[in-house]
């Protein structure tokens, strides 16, 4: 390779020089390392052994500097042959076997000879680089990866790992231009429009990602992106409990409350598993149930009686903004059973409250590290909820990250119902909300404390238990609801039993049991004790 071919290369074929030398430094072991796209799509996580650090290394196939020259006279010249139809470009699929042909002239008609063993890692690539993400591509396919986040040029992205949580990896974008690629081409892929007018830009990717865009005018290390990945097949409840997220106990209390329209509020810090777990809870409404999300993206599943509604933000003159208020508003002239926002963090909180008092069940997220934090969050701005207004949201369910051994694992670490509002108390400008706690994370042997409402030390100045709210409005024996939490209870150790842990299937079992309580509880009952 001449010293002027190498000038000719771009900047990305250039790093592929060097993939082999970065793969594993001499003073670096891999402590993990898994398919992500075989047979030439792997991830590994690098440990350093003289400093600890850890890194995420996606591993490729290695091209030489001969390789590299021709992978870049490929894409020139498919590039410049290339009449894609428009009825290609609208359809992902179909451009794909189109490319695939392309490709395959490609190699035909180039003057080069192209080895046998080196056209497939040149099919990898190509396809990588024109229809994928580029060199994050292998991240975007990585279901172990939660965030990927590009903090500006020159600088390793982040990423956020199941097992090992924020590390650097040892992909960087080299130059201003390299990095305006991309950003652009994940503007493009989400839809919309970027540029120095409109600097910040937030969207969906085809995948369903939530993506968010910066450009150096406003951040100046350079262009920023941070992309929040979403699972294909989100968690069901069966998928938590078996994580130990939460008990099969638990979780057939929350069943209760859900069928007895009760509203529930998950408070937790960023990545503590909020959305899977308002995921998992959903599976629980009864089907004939009506039901409204209202998301900035969507993320939530629900059966077919469910109406998904998203936010729309507004960069043109004349375009009307739709945001979560707007939703909610709308919404409540659906006559929908439940209500369901995907997170509350302004004046949508009032009217969220305001229809679960004229009767609708309501299910939403919070940001808050503590079930303290939660009150202090809804009774300030710009939330401004009235203090006697808070005994509507039932339930708050504390989520956190904890580390367990070696791992780090989501964990509910406290259920609390909101009993009542003591008149007294507030009278004399005392912190009134009477919240007792139902469940409690035991740290010491990773289980779950019940706190029946009998067994209480504390005896209620005001309101009552939850299960006591709901026998008189259903006219319910407390007795028939602690007796139907034990049924539901012995219906979800069955499935985890039986590894009945799809979405379809845990949502067929729910519904079977709505309609055929007892033969679904003989056969949970009959097949659990085999």
């Amino acid at each position: 390779m001449t010293e002027l071919g190498n000038e000719n290369l771009t900047e990305s074929s250039q790093d592929l020089l060097g993939v082999e030398d970065n793969q594993v430094s001499e003073a670096s072991v891999f402590k993990d390392f898994y398919p992500v796209k075989p047979p030439f799509g792997f991830a590994g996580i690098q440990i350093n052994d003289d400093t600890g650090k850890i890194t995420y290394v996606p591993v490729e196939p290695t091209l030489n500097e001969l390789e590299v020259q021709i992978l870049e006279d490929l894409k020139e010249n498919i590039i410049e042959r290339m009449d894609i139809p428009l009825s290609v470009l609208r359809d992902e699929s179909v451009m794909e076997g189109f490319l695939s042909e392309q490709i395959n002239l490609a190699f035909k008609r180039f003057k080069r000879q192209v080895a046998p063993e080196s056209e497939k890692k040149f099919i990898y690539y190509l396809m990588r680089d024109f229809l994928g993400y580029g060199k994050i591509d292998l991240m975007m396919r990585d279901p172990k990866i939660e965030d990927i986040s590009c903090n500006g040029v020159d600088t390793p992205l982040y990423v956020w790992h199941q097992s090992f949580e924020s590390i650097s990896t040892n992909i960087k974008y080299s130059s201003k231009k390299e990095l305006d690629k991309i950003v652009t081409r994940l503007a493009y892929k989400a839809g919309h429009q970027i540029s120095v007018a409109h600097p910040i830009m937030e969207g969906t990717l085809p995948e369903g990602y939530r993506v968010h865009l910066t450009l150096d005018e406003v951040s100046k290390r350079g262009d920023t992106f941070t992309i929040r990945k979403y699972r294909t097949n989100p968690f069901t409840i069966v998928d938590l409990i078996k994580l130990g997220t939460l008990n099969s106990r638990l979780a057939a209390y929350l069943w209760v409350l859900v069928d007895n329209l009760r509203s529930i509020m998950i408070c937790g810090a960023t990545a503590s598993g909020k959305t899977a777990l308002l995921n998992s809870i959903c599976t629980f409404i009864n089907p004939d149930y009506k039901v409204v999300t209202i998301e900035e993206v969507r993320e939530l599943r629900l059966h077919d009686n469910w109406i998904p509604m998203v936010t729309r933000p507004s960069f043109q003159p004349g375009v009307q903004e739709v945001n979560t208020f707007d939703l909610l508003k709308s919404s409540l002239r659906q006559r929908p059973d439940y209500l369901i926002v995907g997170e509350v963090r302004g004046e949508e909180a009032y009217t969220l409250f305001q229809s679960i008092a004229t009767g609708h069940g309501g299910l939403c997220t919070i940001h808050a590290d503590s079930i303290k934090s939660v009150i202090k969050r809804l009774l300030s701005r710009p939330m401004n909820i009235p203090e006697m207004m808070l005994p509507l949201m039932n339930v708050l369910i504390q989520l956190r990250r904890v580390k367990i051994g070696s791992q780090v694992s989501r964990r509910i670490v406290t259920v609390a119902e909101i009993t009542g509002v003591p008149l007294a108390r507030a009278a004399q400008g005392e912190e009134a909300v009477q919240v007792q706690n139902r469940f409690e994370w035991n740290v010491e042997d990773d289980s779950y404390i019940e706190k029946n409402p009998s067994d209480l030390d504390i005896l209620l100045e005001e309101g009552e238990d939850l299960y006591s709210q709901i026998s008189k409005i259903k006219h319910i024996p407390v007795e028939k609801l602690g007796e139907e939490q034990r049924r539901r209870e012995t219906v979800l150790d069955w499935m985890c039993y039986k590894n009945i842990s799809s979405y379809e299937e845990v949502a067929d079992v729910v519904r079977n049991y709505y309609l055929n309580p007892d033969e679904v509880y003989n056969a949970a009952r009959l097949g659990s004790s085999r």
